[in-house]
């Protein structure tokens, strides 16, 4: 991947997919943004990638883009997370495969099946990570903030 050059433009066609367009001048329609570290540092190392999946270009900090490129790639990055925020916990019950998480997240309640341990991980700022068996991340940002009987539950299987 290739860091930033001096100028390049993004934009959307009228379907509302990204145009990349390089420092050369050579355009690439329906690119995709992806993050390269969505939980720990969402606003840096983001590429962009071309419809085949090769990347294009790596950006290193967001906030060093003009305003219009970074609004547009921040929507069409919107548009691509999906990351539940873990609200409460309800239940968590051993199943045939690992446990089910009975759950209310910012979309609203759901449940979903954790394999193992490993599914569960701490990150260096007190969040914890939750995946499902389908490969969903679920994010419990403050454990501490969970009310009682959420942090018990979750206490007892992490």
């Amino acid at each position: 991947m290739k860091t930033p050059a001096a100028h390049f433009d993004l934009q959307r066609d009228a379907a509302g997919n990204l145009i990349y367009t390089d420092a050369a001048g050579a355009v690439h329609a329906n690119v995709l943004p992806v993050r390269l570290f969505p939980l720990t540092d969402p606003n840096h190392w983001v590429a962009i990638t071309s419809a085949a999946g090769h990347d294009l270009i790596c950006i290193e900090d967001l906030a060093t883009l003009p305003e219009d490129a970074r609004i547009i790639l921040l929507e069409a990055l919107a548009h691509r997370d999906f990351v539940p925020l873990i609200l409460s916990i309800h239940a968590i019950r051993r199943a045939a495969h690992g446990y089910e998480w009975y759950v209310t997240t910012d979309r609203g309640q759901t449940h979903f099946t954790v394999e193992n341990d490993e599914s569960i991980q701490p990150l260096a700022s007190g969040s914890i990570v939750v995946m499902d068996h389908r490969n969903t991340r679920y994010l419990i940002t403050d454990p501490a903030a969970l009310d009682l009987k959420s942090r018990q539950k979750l206490e007892r299987y992490y």
